[in-house]
C-alpha cells in the first residue's frame, strides 16, 4: 500500500521538529517524539554510537521499559540480536522487520528474546541502521505485539533515516543531552512534595510541552498526565498551568 498524503505530511513533520530542536537537549526528545508519530510501537529507541570513543546515547518511549538485567544481557550480547548480526553481516542500510532474517517461531525460542524482550511479549521488530560518518552509527528501532510491521513501515523508516542524518551533522553538539538537566531539574521539583512522576511531568511543562507531547515522550496515556498537572496543581498551590510552569521555572534558577 503506497504512502498516504497524511503519513508523507507527519514524516515533514517530524522532520521539521527534529531539525528545528532549540537546543542539544531537545535533539534526542524531538528524534523520539517523531518516531512515535510515525510508526506506533510498544516501545521505540534511539541510539547512537561513536566507535572511536565508546560514547552511546539512548532515548526510549516509553523511558525505561526494560529491567536492569535486561539491558545488561543486551549490552553483553547484543550480536546475538538476529537483525543486528543481520546487518553487520551483509552492511544493508535498509529497514528490516526481524520476520525478514528469522522465522518468528525461531525468534520467540532464542534465548535472546527469552531474556530481553519475552516478558514485554514484543515478538515484532523493526530497525534501521544509520551510518553517520565513520565513526558514529545510529539505530533506530521499534518492538511491538500484535501484527507485524509491513513494508510501508519500512519504507516510511528508510524515508525517515536520511533526514536524521542530516540533522545530526547540522547540530551543534548532538552528543549532549538533556538527561543530566532533566534528572537535577527532577530531584529539585521532588523537593517541593512532588512524586517522581509528577516532577517529570513537571519538568516537560517549564521545557513548554504541551499536555500530549509530554504523554509521547514519557510513554503514558494523555489522561495520566492530566491527572499529574491537576496534581502538580494542588501541591503546588497554583491555580493554572500557566503559574504552576512560572513557578517551576522560578525553582531552577541558580541560587
Amino acid at each position: 500500500m503506497p504512502i498516504d498524503v497524511n503519513t508523507w505530511r507527519e514524516l515533514f513533520e517530524a522532520v521539521y521538529e527534529m531539525n528545528s530542536a532549540k537546543d542539544h537537549a531537545d535533539f534526542a526528545t524531538a528524534v523520539v517524539t517523531g518516531m512515535i508519530r510515525l510508526i506506533p510501537a510498544q516501545v521505540s529507541v534511539f541510539q547512537v554510537l561513536d566507535r572511536v570513543s565508546g560514547r552511546i546515547m539512548t532515548r526510549m518511549a516509553p523511558a525505561d521499559p526494560f529491567t536492569p538485567e535486561e539491558v545488561a544481557y543486551y549490552t553483553i550480547h547484543s550480536g546475538e540480536m538476529p537483525l543486528v548480526s543481520y546487518f553487520v553481516r551483509t552492511g544493508d542500510t535498509r529497514a528490516r522487520r526481524i520476520s525478514d532474517v528469522i522465522e518468528l517461531s525461531e525468534w520467540v525460542e532464542s534465548k535472546y528474546y527469552r531474556t530481553c524482550l519475552r516478558r514485554l511479549n514484543l515478538p515484532h521488530c523493526l530497525a534501521l541502521p544509520i551510518v553517520i560518518d565513520d565513526s558514529i552509527v545510529a539505530g533506530l528501532s521499534f518492538n511491538r505485539c500484535g501484527e507485524d510491521f509491513s513494508q510501508r513501515d519500512c519504507e516510511l523508516l528508510d524515508a525517515f533515516g536520511p533526514h536524521f542524518r542530516q540533522a545530526w551533522q547540522r547540530h551543534e553538539n548532538p552528543w549532549l543531552d538533556s538527561r543530566a538537566t532533566e534528572f537535577s531539574s527532577r530531584r529539585r521539583f521532588e523537593g517541593l512534595g512532588l512524586r517522581p512522576r509528577e516532577s517529570e511531568v513537571l519538568y516537560w511543562m517549564t521545557e513548554g510541552k504541551q499536555n500530549r507531547e509530554i504523554a509521547d515522550i514519557l510513554g503514558i496515556r494523555l489522561g495520566t498526565v492530566q491527572e499529574h498537572v491537576a496534581g502538580i496543581l494542588d501541591k503546588l498551590g497554583q491555580e493554572n498551568r500557566h503559574a504552576a510552569t512560572v513557578f517551576a521555572i522560578e525553582q531552577l534558577r541558580p541560587r
